[in-house]
């Protein structure tokens, strides 16, 4: 069976099959459309994981933390222990700083603005996770928070000059 139509009513219809697609594809639909793709899963309940207690370290006057991996298990409550091992007259501040994946820059630029006054971490910055004071050497600080979500976390400390040396990156599993 062969069906005729006019130039007219095919074009008609070609116009409004690449409008519909057009449509389509900008609200999502079709084939070749980009998928959403869904958001992370929260984590385990907080405190689920346990007790964890994490230490770290300065690497004396050097600008280096003693471990560049930690790692932790979903849910659990982490306790960070940091010390800074320069010696007092050294003058060396640092601090530790966890931020959020793929913003540590922007982390340690904003710290840089909010200036020593605020421990070189800006105040609600919501790209940090949790960090510690800005300790001299010979001290030590100690911070309690829940773990976030499975993956990947850098952290630095955000004193000038130093993210570059010491950064590392807890692992939640």
């Amino acid at each position: 069976m062969e069906t005729t139509i006019s130039r007219r009513r095919f074009v008609n219809l070609a116009l409004f099959g690449l409008a519909s697609g057009g449509v389509l594809a900008a609200c999502g639909g079709g084939s070749d459309a980009a998928q959403p793709t869904a958001s992370p899963a929260p984590g385990p309940a907080a405190g689920s994981g346990g007790d964890v207690t994490l230490e770290l370290g300065s690497m004396g006057d050097d600008s280096k933390f003693d471990k560049e991996q930690l790692e932790a298990p979903a849910g659990s409550r982490i306790t960070l222990v940091f010390r800074n091992t320069a010696k007092p007259e050294s003058n060396k501040l640092f601090n530790w700083v966890l931020t959020r994946p793929g913003t540590h820059l922007r982390v340690v630029n904003a710290g840089t603005n909010a200036g020593e006054a605020s421990g070189y971490v800006a105040p609600d910055d919501e790209n940090v996770i949790a960090a510690t004071k800005l300790i001299k050497g010979g001290e030590s600080d100690q911070i309690t928070f829940d773990a976030p979500p499975p993956g990947e976390y850098t952290y630095v400390s955000t004193v000038p000059g130093y993210y570059t040396r010491m950064r590392g990156v807890l692992t939640i599993k």
